[in-house]
């Protein structure tokens, strides 16, 4: 496992679940991550983060606001970074077989429609 922190830099057109499932990945080939939101980013990367560390995936290890000043103009951004649980690896594995059941549902339901 590598013990580099990856970042994911949240963009305010993102939704939770996509930050969910981009987290997740990552963590897979690492032990921790940097959620970076801005100012109009920053509900979204909060939102997946809570609910990553509520199914027991991560641990919050830090929070943290940057404010940086440059031409009279505030760029805010959160940080947020998870640790990984142990349980990740297990959760991982059945939630993606979840997410194949009802991917081969939703093939077999548009078949029967078509």
């Amino acid at each position: 496992m590598s013990s580099e922190i990856k970042e994911l830099k949240v963009a305010e057109y993102d939704n939770t679940k996509k930050v969910m499932y981009l987290s997740k990945e990552l963590l897979l080939n690492s032990d921790r991550l940097n959620l970076v939101g801005t100012t109009n980013s920053a509900p979204i990367s909060t939102r997946a983060a809570e609910t990553l560390v509520r199914l027991g995936y991560v641990t919050f290890e830090n929070i943290q606001t940057l404010t940086d000043v440059t031409n009279d103009r505030r760029a805010i951004r959160l940080i947020i970074t998870l640790k990984k649980t142990s349980n990740f690896d297990k959760l991982y594995k059945e939630n993606q077989e979840e997410r194949k059941k009802r991917q081969a549902e939703r093939e077999a339901t548009t078949k029967k429609d078509a």
